[in-house]
């Protein structure tokens, strides 16, 4: 999977997602957390990470 892919993915299938059912993070020393969809701290993180995936494609699309 090449870069872009990998942003476009994020951006097209994995934030879709989140927004969704929101987000599980495991780890294997401290346990896991769990977002809900609808919680300021996932809105903040979605807008965050698809303004970056936006502009690294722009970034791309440019070289």
């Amino acid at each position: 999977m090449t870069r872009r892919d990998q942003y476009s993915f994020i951006l097209h299938v994995l934030l879709p997602a989140i927004e969704n059912e929101g987000l599980t993070i495991k780890t294997r020393r401290d346990g896991e957390l769990t977002l809900s969809a609808n919680g300021s701290v996932t809105t903040n993180f979605i807008s965050n990470l698809r303004q970056h995936c936006i502009e690294e494609l722009q970034g791309d699309a440019s070289n």
